[in-house]
């Protein structure tokens, strides 16, 4: 090759790599563009990506504050849009919970490399950023989440019109399972993890399974051994519980030495939540400070403190309402503990008297029916030791509804953590849901 051939090849390539950035720049800026033409778009943040996908936004989007009543007025919802390509399908995430954490560019939804998709993320009302200037607690119910979601599937569908996968974590998975029943065409598929299906406001399925059903006899007898201990050592201990109190400068709705025995019923729901080993139990000879320490690492007492709550009240407002929640059982420690009758544990601890609404069960049983009925392309994932799997959603006979449970599996239990016949199973049928 001579020297004026280089020069035009260099040249050549030189060009085409400006016209594959102009092109990329383009794109990007057309995306931003076709976001801010959609209605009811307030503003649109460029934010860091991850690698995985080539940009992501921040996008407040207006929302009814009632969607039955307009005339209510409308707040701002945040929703998180990481694009990967136009032709791929979209993992639509439906939090539970405030979502500032998936403006991280490390925040990738497993689903999304599996898949190979687009990730659409809506921060929960009442929640992180997304809460009315002036809020009304009777507009926070699961009918008026599932239409903001509507919403968002709606406006996003000009931009991405291949299939929806939506999904969510526990709180965000029961979101996702609303959302399906009350606009099953939103989406193609609906993956819930460790998503609970309570019909009470205190669900006895949960102590029971706990007492009766978790790991083994043995190991269920060990927590039980160290929790009798705990309250056994209850008057050595409460310096140390109103130490920390005090330093941490917790408050709380109830004398502090109930709070103590409401951390101890708390221990054995966490420890089995959270897929902890009963080999790092301490032995009952241990010391005040050792049986303390690994308490609280546990069950914290901050659960129950009111500064550190505030941030789950909307939770709590919709627990008590329609979510339903935990019972706590005192009466395999009735010899040893003080606080003897623990119902009504929610609105006493937790809520203010504008936050209670009587409960009513009637979304979770119009959910169960859709699973069991009409539901198709539902992928439900528990974890076999975690306390929600007792009140787990199934579809009963409906073939529509695939089920995994992960032996041994927390509340952390995911595709990526199932052992690996069942994973593989797992991504398959998402892969033949999807063709």
């Amino acid at each position: 090759m001579n020297h004026t051939s280089f020069k035009s090849s260099w040249g050549r390539l030189a060009l085409l790599l400006l016209l594959f950035l102009a092109f990329q720049s383009l794109v990007a800026q057309s995306l931003q563009v076709r976001i801010k033409a959609l209605p009811g778009i307030i503003s649109v943040e460029k934010l860091e990506q991850n690698g995985f996908f080539s940009e992501a936004y921040v996008v407040n989007v207006k929302q009814p504050i009632d969607h039955m009543h307009p005339d209510k007025g409308s707040f701002s919802q945040r929703v998180f849009v990481s694009h990967l390509a136009y032709d791929r399908p979209v993992v639509f995430i439906t939090e539970g919970y405030g979502g500032g954490y998936a403006a991280s560019s490390r925040h990738l939804n497993e689903l999304c490399p599996l898949l190979k998709a687009n990730q659409l993320f809506v921060e929960h009302r009442y929640f992180g950023k997304s809460i009315p200037e002036v809020v009304d607690w009777a507009d926070l119910t699961v009918e008026n989440a599932a239409a903001d979601q509507h919403h968002v599937v709606e406006l996003f569908k000009s931009i991405y019109n291949q299939k929806w996968v939506s999904t969510g974590i526990s709180k965000g998975g029961e979101t996702a399972l609303y959302h399906r029943t009350l606009y099953p065409d939103d989406v193609a598929v609906t993956v819930p993890y460790v998503a609970p299906l309570n019909f009470a406001v205190e669900e006895q399925r949960h102590p029971h399974f706990i007492e009766k059903e978790v790991a083994t006899k043995k190991e269920r007898k060990m927590v039980k051994e160290f929790q009798m201990e705990v309250l056994k050592r209850k008057d050595q201990l409460m310096p140390l519980f109103e130490k920390l109190c005090k330093e941490k400068k917790y408050q709380f709705k109830a004398p502090v030495r109930e709070i103590y025995d409401y951390s101890v019923l708390e221990f054995s729901f966490s420890f089995w939540q959270w897929g902890h080993s009963v080999k790092e139990i301490p032995l009952l000879t241990s010391t005040d400070k050792e049986i303390f320490d690994y308490f609280q690492k546990v069950s914290s007492c901050s659960y129950f403190d009111i500064e550190s709550g505030k941030a789950n009240m909307p939770f709590f407002v919709q627990a008590h309402r329609q979510l339903g929640y935990y019972a706590y059982n005192p009466k395999p420690f009735k010899k040893v503990i003080e606080t003897k009758d623990m119902r009504g544990y929610i609105e006493k601890l937790f809520l203010e008297k504008a936050q209670v609404f009587p409960h009513d069960p009637s979304m979770s049983k119009l959910n169960d029916e859709y699973l069991k009925s009409s539901a198709t392309n539902v992928l439900l994932i528990y974890g076999g030791i975690d306390p929600w799997s007792a009140s787990a959603a199934t579809g009963g006979k409906n073939p529509g509804v695939v089920k995994f449970v992960q032996p041994g599996g927390s509340h952390k239990t995911r595709i990526s953590t199932m052992p690996e016949p069942m994973k593989q199973q797992a991504i398959d049928t998402l892969n033949e849901w999807l063709k």
